[in-house]
């Protein structure tokens, strides 16, 4: 086998299969390939390793040998190959102790030694390295020399176009050359430069989008002697990064750029005949990067770290002063604490350190606690032979050499609060500024700093600054829409402003076309490895499984946020371990919570998440968690439609997807609560469901909506649901939806101010529901007809089809919407002048509802009796009665029928002489109407209003 170190796994006398990824794919028996088959079997086990331990569906296996979703015939022929691959693997289960392949209920799974597998004896040897790294760097070397000799060319190469193996290779490539680079760290500590000169050139060249590599060039070529080629190197590393990655270099290589110019000493390793035991009394140490000359903004949260030394160096200082500055990948972490600890440099005399904890850097793990001690207490001039092994220890005598001292210490790109816990000191003089990607709410002495995205202003600034010419002053809208397609998140600012200064021939109008093309904008964010997909994807791999899982998932939600219950039937678990979920994606700043219970991506993110579910995500899964999302959406909003008018008709919307759970919603308030808050969520959901081609949830959408949209004055919207729902119904052949769709549409376009639109929807649906004989339908198309005709002023025909309704419903015996015709041909009867008959109507209409507590028919008799009452000049009856059905309006929580209830008040209060009434009146109806975006109406209000106070 592959290790002799006593930690490590099996032993080489032992006989076991060797599986064999990190170049041609092989399996060793006896040290012999082993004959597996065909490209398939291959294929299959090579998924299997891939995923060892982890069990694989019959549809990701499918996806991978046929690169189609499963056919009622796969899961027998994945059977086969499955039982096939068996019987070649037959000698290494034997010498294994057993069948290597597992049968699960969800799929199969290879149970695998890990030191039987190249791979993660790669992975094991990297891991050692790199925890011997601060402290014995000769150890590290040969650990990580070990690590890379495993490889015998690309990883998984025969397989290089099976997609569902891409991440795996990428990802062992990726550490791979993690690897490479912390051997060449070991190599550098142990002393070594010339002899690394040839291979760090190459692998520049290779890689010229790692900075790594060119610090580690410009210090091999700085000490074999080599200075003005290492400075060279350094402007060489600039112009490659600007020009080919739209990037400038990082504080870390300007600082090691200024000390190969100051022929800074540290820039050599300390002699080991030598070892140091102390500073010069006076020298300060300095480990801080170089400050970023175009500082842009964050002038509250500078302030606030600046007054934190107030509390380290008053006269009686009385504890550590810790500030934890997290948010979003990209957002300006490590540049914010870096400008304030140059600003605070001149406070602390004794030393000023910096340290990369790689909590989130690619191909590489996060430094272990004893391992960042290690350097922390090397920098404070601590001797090598005095640091204990012991990590306890090592934390102590590093609490002990701070006592006394006055020390800022920047720890950026923390893992979490476990890895900075045992860095913190333990008395006061020392202000220690943190960096996480991970709000760490476990650091209970700290004070939380979360950086939020950049304001429009300081967003514009940075970018002018970068370009640092006269286009942005000149296309200043430009601007505003680049800085916004960038989510005004200063990595992708940073990024758009560099690509424009490189581009001369640019306008800022072009670069904002180019990021506003469809998909496009993290393609042009992107510049290798510190792009800005490149930071999200490292924030999503050090996600467990499951946080994995939901954000792809989220990924796939259309609307613009999302709640609890939601994300619960999106991902089918428990409304708890939802929130869970949910929590922890917030405090790895990949989720934001606008408010309570709500969660939304910041638009990169929401990209990077679709792509993420797209390559990562087996088709017939996504597919059934966007079902579910949608059928949650539908069967929340139908219980939440029948509980705001229950005098319709319910329909059958039958029983939700597996693993969705409606929300529950006990009352029409919970129901109104609920509508608000995920509104533009069920707007997206019919949307989604018109384009899945699932036409039944469509219409069902627009008829689960139609009551909010009514009650909230939301007719455009409306208007726009049931133009799908009707397009749907028309696809299934469903005379019946089609005859409901063209009523609706009817009904709503009157008062849109749309009339002419309204009367053909209303003619096509009478005549529908005649044809399948729906006398419901058409004693509804009837009751619409009068409204149209009352808002055309054709009081005649709004009474002819008001009566039409109402004998309808007789006929039906529909009680409810019987009373409700009567109070319509009430209304009619008074604007014809017939105000006794009208009178009688509208009464019998309210008694009626009042029968049934009909509430919505109670306030519709309402405004007809106050409509008879002003008719007849009776306006102080007309405002009593408008008062009693605004009070059930408001009740309803119907703000468009509020509106012209408090538009019929302001008349009433105009005819009696009380114009600041009346006034009061119609800008409270105007309001309403403006919010419910029904233009018509308001424009007619806001006639009286100017013509009273004319």
């Amino acid at each position: 086998m592959w290790t002799d170190d006593p930690a490590g796994g099996t032993a080489q006398g032992q006989e076991r299969p060797e599986f064999r990824v990190l170049g041609p794919f092989e399996v060793l028996v006896h040290g012999r390939p082993l004959d597996l088959g065909g490209p398939r079997i291959r294929t299959l086990l090579a998924l299997l390793i891939a995923n060892a331990g982890r069990v694989i569906s019959v549809d990701t296996m499918a996806s991978a040998l046929w690169d189609v979703d499963a056919t009622p015939g796969t899961p027998r022929t994945v059977r086969t190959y499955m039982s096939r691959l068996r019987r070649s693997l037959a000698p290494g289960a034997a010498l294994g102790g057993g069948d290597l392949i597992e049968t699960r209920a969800a799929g199969y799974a290879l149970r695998l030694e890990p030191a039987l597998l190249d791979a993660r004896e790669f992975e094991r040897l990297v891991t050692a390295g790199r925890t011997a790294l601060a402290a014995d760097p000769v150890t590290a070397a040969d650990r990580l020399s070990r690590a890379l000799a495993l490889w015998r060319g690309d990883a998984y190469e025969d397989f290089s176009g099976t997609a569902a193996l891409l991440a795996e290779t990428r990802r062992l490539q990726a550490l791979r050359l993690g690897a490479l680079q912390d051997r060449i760290d070991a190599d550098l500590a142990t002393g070594a430069g010339e002899a690394l000169i040839g291979e760090l050139t190459a692998l520049s060249d290779r890689h010229p989008g790692h900075e790594r590599l060119w610090g580690q060039l410009m210090t091999a070529l700085y000490r074999a002697g080599r200075q003005a080629d290492a400075l060279d190197t350094f402007a060489r590393a600039r112009v490659v990064l600007v020009e080919r990655f739209g990037l400038d270099p990082t504080p870390r290589l300007t600082g090691l750029h200024h000390r190969i110019l100051d022929n800074d000493p540290r820039l050599f390793p300390p002699s080991p005949s030598r070892p140091v035991t102390g500073r010069p009394a006076g020298t300060i140490r300095n480990d801080l990067p170089g400050d970023i000359a175009d500082f842009t903004g964050r002038e509250p949260e500078l302030s606030r770290l600046l007054s934190a030394r107030d509390g380290v160096v008053h006269t009686a200082p009385t504890a550590v002063v810790i500030e934890a500055i997290d948010g979003m990948a990209g957002i300006g972490k490590t540049t914010l604490a870096i400008h304030a600890a140059h600003r605070l440099a001149g406070h602390y005399r004794d030393a000023q350190l910096f340290i990369d904890l790689h909590g989130h850097t690619s191909g590489q793990a996060p430094i272990t606690p004893a391992a960042a001690l290690d350097t922390l207490l090397r920098a404070l001039g601590v001797a090598a032979d005095r640091i204990p092994l012991e990590p306890d220890a090592r934390a102590a005598l590093w609490r002990a050499e701070l006592a006394g001292r006055s020390v800022v210490v920047v720890l950026d790109n923390a893992a979490d609060a476990a890895q900075v816990r045992p860095l913190l000191p333990g008395s006061p003089g020392t202000l220690l500024l943190i960096t996480s990607r991970r709000r760490l709410v476990g650091l209970e002495a700290a004070h939380i700093l979360s950086l939020d995205v950049l304001p429009e202003a300081t967003a514009v600034a940075l970018f002018s600054g970068i370009v640092a010419d006269d286009r942005p002053a000149a296309e200043a809208a430009a601007v505003r829409d680049v800085v916004a397609l960038c989510g005004h998140l200063p990595l992708a600012i940073r990024i758009a402003a560099a690509r424009l200064r490189t581009r001369p021939a640019w306008t800022v109008a072009h670069l904002a076309d180019r990021l506003r093309q469809a998909g496009r904008p993290l393609a042009e964010l992107s510049a290798g490895d510190r792009s800005v997909a490149a930071a999200f994807a490292l924030s999503y791999e050090h996600l467990d499984e499951a946080g994995q899982r939901m954000f792809r998932l989220l990924g796939l939600n259309p609307g613009p946020d999302i709640d609890v219950p939601a994300a619960a039937a999106l991902a089918a678990v428990a409304p708890a371990e939802a929130e869970r979920l949910l929590e922890s994606l917030v405090d790895d700043h990949l989720l934001q919570q606008p408010a309570t219970g709500r969660f939304r991506f910041h638009d990169l993110v929401r990209q990077h998440a679709q792509a993420t579910a797209l390559a990562d995500g087996p088709a017939p899964a996504r597919t059934a968690a966007l079902r579910r999302l949608v059928g949650f959406h539908l069967h929340t909003g139908h219980r939440g439609s029948r509980l705001l008018d229950q005098q319709h008709p319910p329909i059958d919307v039958g029983e939700p997807p597996p693993g969705c759970v409606p929300a529950p919603l006990p009352d029409d308030t919970a129901a109104m609560t609920w509508f608000d808050g995920n509104h533009q969520c069920v707007l997206a959901a019919r949307q989604a469901a018109e384009d899945a081609g699932w036409d039944t949830w469509v219409w069902q959408l627009a008829w689960t909506l139609d009551n909010f949209h009514y009650r909230r004055g939301h007719l455009q919207a409306n208007i726009t649901s049931w133009l799908a729902g009707l397009a749907a119904a028309e696809r299934l052949g469903d005379v019946a939806v089609q005859a409901r769709a063209h009523r609706r549409l009817g009904l709503v376009y009157g008062p849109f101010g749309m009339p002419a639109e309204a009367l053909p929807h209303l003619n096509r649906s009478l005549a529908l529901a005649g044809e399948i004989g729906d006398t419901l339908g058409q004693a509804g198309v009837h009751f619409v007809l009068a409204l149209h005709w009352t808002n055309e002023k054709d009081d005649e025909r709004a009474l002819e089809h008001a009566t039409s309704a109402q004998e309808l419903y007789g006929v039906l015996d529909d009680g409810k919407w019987e009373a409700r015709a009567f109070a319509l041909i009430g209304a009619c009867l008074s604007r014809l002048g017939r105000h006794e008959e009208a009178r009688s109507h509208a009464e019998s209409g309210l008694a009626l509802c009042r029968e049934s507590n009909d509430v919505y028919g109670q306030a519709d008799a309402l405004d007809s009796l106050a409509a008879i009452a002003r008719e007849t000049g009776h306006h102080g009856e007309a405002l009593e009665q408008s008062r009693r059905a605004l009070s059930l309006w408001r009740h309803l929580d119907n703000t468009y029928r509020q509106a012209g209830t408090l538009a019929a008040m302001g008349d009433a209060h105009q005819a009696q002489g009380h114009p600041d009434q009346a006034l009061e009146a119609w800008h409270q109806a105007l309001d309403l109407y403006r919010a419910g975006n029904l233009h018509p109406a308001a424009d007619e209000i806001e006639k009286r209003a100017a013509n009273a106070e004319g």
